[in-house]
């Protein structure tokens, strides 16, 4: 099955005061100089990628986009919801949406790939969420593609709530914390330091 990697990376980060998808993790935590948006895109790097960048003239424009290389990206601004949209239709052809936010840095090739597995197991008809052992949901959240037209109606910051409401979801069970950790305030990142 053909599933499109959709990296949610067009964020301002304001929150956090600095941009945290390409500020340098703490260098005890290999590979030295990686970033939340490079773990990202290793993630899922055997599937095609699609990457949400923020407008050209935006201040972290620049450095997201020297990250990405030569994947595909398109600029969006606007709520979280204008993300999902443009990444529905660049899924047009695909059998699913992954959608990974970039800010999420233990998520590893291991959980994408065992969310593709899954996926491909209920034969690309159920929208696959991550979940944490004790059954919080997380992300990443891999979508078929019948769902992705419901896109067109999402709205603000809101997410695919309504989506997964309305289609239901298939929890797939990642160890730890890796698909509820992400990076959104200081004390976020305080605390992924010192762990």
């Amino acid at each position: 099955m053909r599933v499109l990697a959709g990296i949610c990376a067009a964020g301002s980060s304001t929150r956090m005061g600095f941009d945290k998808l390409a500020a340098p993790l703490p260098t005890a935590t290999p590979p030295k100089g990686d970033t939340c948006l490079t773990r990202a895109c290793a993630a899922s790097s055997h599937l095609d990628q699609y990457v949400i960048l923020p407008p050209p003239d935006h201040p972290y424009y620049p450095a997201r986009k020297a990250l990405i290389g030569a994947l595909h990206a398109q600029s969006v601004s606007g709520g979280f919801s204008e993300s999902l949209k443009a990444l529905a239709q660049a899924a047009q052809g695909y059998d699913g949406l992954l959608v990974q936010l970039a800010d999420m840095p233990l998520i590893a090739p291991a959980h994408v790939k065992a969310i593709c597995t899954a996926f491909e197991a209920e034969a690309g008809r159920a929208i696959i969420r991550a979940v944490t052992d004790t059954g919080r949901q997380g992300h990443p959240v891999l979508f078929p593609a019948a769902c992705l037209p419901a896109f067109e109606d999402l709205t603000g910051d809101h997410g695919a709530h309504a989506i997964v409401a309305r289609f239901g979801v298939t929890p797939l069970e990642v160890a730890g914390d890796a698909a509820i950790r992400d990076l959104d305030s200081p004390a976020d990142w305080a605390a992924f330091v010192a762990d």
